[in-house]
């Protein structure tokens, strides 16, 4: 199939955001009447689930300390349950347990799915913690954590295969994917719209185009020539990048995957822990003395999960629209911190250092200058998607964005405006050791 000469909707990326706004956007379509999968294209690179989208651990949770993104990730969460099958996800739960700068944070967040009638548990008090979470694992042992905030819903997928669920999803709704095409630029119109996306096996006419590029945003958003810079969220006068990129610290450590069980033989949840607890490797060398975090799963073939990104800069040292490969090579500093950091929790992970894979994992993200989001028309026809590394749990920002396409409102994505950094509405920070949360 060669590159249709036009199409109405032109997406670009086949990750969880492009194949989600693909799906959705074909289904209502034709629902009404407005056309269907035929007027959607969905082009990309390199090929399905290739970028961040592929690569990402897979963590659906609902633990955030912005209402917009609780309500946001409830909606997500939906889309989820409605074909596990089909999305790989596993319905496994997420429990993080935390040290005392989170508490308070915890708590509202504990209260708001409360309010929203979201299933989750609170502990809170050293002793109590630890009685609960030996109640799920007889060997937990992690000191100084304050509170556990379980929730019963959430859990993980499979990355890869929840993708091409997606990609399946779209074409059987008749929108077109083409793989193996880049775009090299745009053609812009005196009213700022964009009438023309040039690509390397040619130029196509368009009617909208949606961005959905994961971590290669700062390369279509300069394409596309719209503002690099913008007030800081703290001080107006202040101009700040407004894309840098994180290198994703995750890994495996290959054991056999069935050692991570609950007591009673289940499949675990998916553990977040954050603490200030000093780390020691197993030869009694101090391997970390700042506050951490990490998160961990039972994987297909391992245990899987990360730590607390690392900062690259404004300039990602993996070229972030060139044909390398997505994946960050985490190093030894890494899994020193994580093997310790299993170890303090939970005794089965003793000894496992030696077992950490070398296979590159992870990823590198594009964050935004407050660490969130922006979904927002950012020219009359053009629609971004721009997640700011919450991306893969996010599968139902597509769905919230094909309602937008096709005449309708979101009141979920509306707080995501990218003309909130200049209104100086950023959203709260928590105490979390990560940015994303």
């Amino acid at each position: 199939m060669g590159l249709p000469q036009q199409v109405e909707y032109l997406i670009i990326g086949a990750g969880v955001h492009g194949l989600s706004t693909a799906y959705h956007l074909s289904k209502y379509l034709k629902e009404k009447g407005q056309g269907g999968g035929a007027d959607v294209l969905v082009v990309e690179k390199s090929s399905i689930a290739a970028g961040a989208s592929g690569v990402a651990c897979g963590n659906v949770r609902c633990n955030y300390y912005q209402e917009p993104m609780t309500r946001l990730m409830i909606h997500c969460m939906d889309i989820w349950e409605s074909d596990p099958d089909t999305f790989a996800y596993n319905a496994v739960g997420y429990l993080t347990a935390s040290f005392a700068p989170m508490a308070a944070g915890l708590a509202a967040v504990y209260q708001r799915h409360q309010s929203l009638g979201y299933p989750s548990h609170f502990i809170e008090g050293e002793k109590h913690v630890k009685k609960y979470m030996q109640g799920i694992f007889y060997d937990w042992q992690a000191e100084k954590l304050e509170v556990v905030l379980h929730e019963h819903r959430g859990g993980h997928a499979w990355s890869k295969q929840a993708i091409h669920g997606l990609a399946i999803k779209a074409e059987q709704e008749d929108a077109q994917v083409m793989t193996g095409v880049t775009v090299t630029g745009f053609e812009i119109a005196g009213d700022g719209s964009v009438t023309a996306v040039h690509t390397d096996v040619g130029v196509i006419q368009v009617g909208h185009v949606i961005v959905a590029v994961g971590p290669w945003i700062k390369t279509l958003w300069g394409m596309l020539d719209l503002p690099q810079e913008v007030a800081s969220p703290h001080h107006a006068a202040d101009m700040m990048e407004l894309w840098r990129f994180l290198a994703l610290q995750e890994g495996e450590i290959e054991v056999n995957p069935y050692i991570h069980i609950t007591n009673n033989g289940q499949r675990p949840p998916l553990v977040h822990v954050d603490s200030d607890v000093p780390l020691y490797g197993e030869d009694g060398r101090l391997v970390w003395d700042q506050p951490w975090g990490i998160y961990f799963k039972r994987d297909k073939h391992a245990v899987q999960g990360g730590a607390v990104p690392l900062d690259v800069g404004s300039e990602c040292h993996i070229d972030p629209y060139g044909a390398r490969s997505p994946f960050y090579c985490v190093g030894d500093d890494f899994y020193d911190l994580w093997a310790a950091s299993l170890a303090h929790c939970m005794k089965r992970f003793q000894g496992m250092r030696p077992y950490a894979s070398t296979r590159p994992s992870g990823g590198v993200g594009a964050f935004s200058a407050d660490n969130f989001p922006v979904f927002d028309f950012m020219r009359p026809n053009v629609y971004v998607i721009a997640d700011s590394n919450h991306g893969f749990k996010m599968i139902g920002v597509g769905e919230q964005v094909a309602r937008i396409l096709t005449g309708e409102s979101s009141e979920l994505l509306a707080p995501f405006a990218f003309s909130r950094f200049a209104a100086q509405k950023p959203l709260p920070k928590s105490n979390a050791p990560f940015p994303w949360m």
